[in-house]
């Protein structure tokens, strides 16, 4: 029932509307990964723009962000929005592989620029993973992908099941 009840009030706040004022962050933690805008990473030495979108059609969709924008809607719900340049991934010309399997990303082929509805550059923050991007020298223009994974993630293996019951 809770879940049930949960599930409503969020529904509820939704239909309300989002406030007339949301909220812009340049930086942002989510599932264990430290976020921040291209314009924030612009002074610093360290990376933390690069996003991949794993769409439900099984294409990643790689990018950085440019803005993160919070939507309150009411003291109920919020909706963290991360706005991101996308890069082509149906073109050669955008995305390719390497002779060693590191897949490679153009930033001068954007896509989803939100000129057309359907080209939308947003997603929710929960959806995307983050990557680095690291430019390679031997292909002038491209940027090599380099997942990682979140922080204070751990592989505990899996435990072996046991014939003993012994306590």
């Amino acid at each position: 029932m809770d879940d049930e009840a949960n599930f409503s009030k969020k529904i509820r706040a939704i239909a309300k509307k989002p406030d007339k004022c949301g909220k812009r962050y340049s930086g942002f933690i989510i599932n264990g990964f430290r976020f921040h805008t291209i314009s924030r990473e612009s002074k610093r030495k360290t990376q933390n723009s690069g996003v991949v979108n794993k769409a439900d059609d099984g294409v990643n969709y790689y990018g950085r962000l440019s803005d993160i924008i919070e939507l309150s809607y009411g003291d109920d719900y919020k909706v963290v929005l991360f706005k991101c340049d996308w890069y082509d991934v149906y073109h050669r010309a955008g995305i390719k592989q390497d002779e060693f399997g590191f897949t490679l990303v153009n930033f001068s082929r954007v896509i989803h620029t939100g000129e057309e509805l359907e080209h939308d550059p947003f997603v929710f923050s929960s959806q995307v993973e983050q990557v680095f991007y690291v430019e390679d020298r031997k292909n002038e223009g491209w940027n090599v992908v380099v997942r990682v994974t979140p922080r204070d993630l751990f592989d505990m293996g899996t435990e072996a099941p046991s014939g003993d019951a012994t306590v």
